[in-house]
């Protein structure tokens, strides 16, 4: 660690309705990481620094009595050294501005005693690389005597859910799709509730960037940032 260092943490939620976008929020958290106690000693860490792209930010809200904004994205800080990374800013984005990184869309048909259920997937194409390791989670109206799916899933009987692993989802290229066909003991004009969640975790996509206030100064160090989902899920 050369010296203090800085990131960002995010967490979309969004809630999709059939193929309607009913919902969506950004919460972001911007970090400090000092230098440690036994090599800082009893010397804070004091330094300015800029956010650029805050168009799109509702608010910004100071974790730290340490934290002062100075005005044009451009905010103050000093700490003392510490083992964890520290909170130093929230912010969360406006809705026109949050960009879903995964389009989602369930659909499911309800004949006889059959269910059958298909999430379609398709990725954000500006994304500025794949999604990786993403889970999809379908909860069960029942636990299936009878199931088909494709492709493989894991069943988890007694949380009445099907997971899916998906190892990498392209930029582009045609929408991916999960099934999954059981049978039901209710009839078909009652409301059958599917839910569809969606969880994964990507480092290096934000949408702020820190930036010294002076080019070529290294007061600090930008290091990998964190982007995850909160609820993200479709109906």
């Amino acid at each position: 660690m050369k010296g203090p260092e800085m990131y960002i943490s995010e967490e979309i939620s969004v809630e999709f309705r059939e193929t309607l976008l009913a919902r969506v929020g950004l919460m972001g958290m911007v970090y400090l990481r000092t230098l440690p106690p036994k090599k800082a000693g009893d010397k804070e860490t004091e330094f300015s620094f800029r956010i650029d792209g805050t168009a799109g930010v509702k608010r910004f809200v100071m974790q730290s009595s340490g934290v002062s904004s100075l005005g044009n994205g451009i905010f103050h800080l000093r700490a003392a050294a510490s083992e964890d990374p520290q909170p130093i800013l929230k912010y969360s984005l406006l809705p026109r501005a949050t960009s879903l990184p995964l389009r989602v869309r369930l659909v499911k048909h309800h004949s006889g005693t059959l269910l059958s259920v298909m999430v379609q997937y398709s990725s954000n194409p500006d994304l500025p690389a794949p999604l990786n390791d993403v889970t999809f989670i379908l909860k069960l109206p029942v636990d299936p005597t009878l199931l088909k799916v494709s492709p493989k899933a894991v069943l988890n009987r007694s949380e009445k859910e099907l997971r899916w692993h998906i190892q990498e989802i392209p930029l582009k290229g045609p929408p991916g799709r999960l099934r999954a066909r059981m049978p039901v003991d209710i009839n078909e004009d009652e409301d059958i509730e599917v839910v569809a969640l969606v969880q994964f975790f990507v480092q290096g996509t934000r949408s702020l960037s820190l930036r010294p206030v002076s080019e070529g100064n290294t007061d600090f160090y930008e290091v990998n940032h964190q982007f995850t989902n909160g609820t993200y899920m479709c109906n």
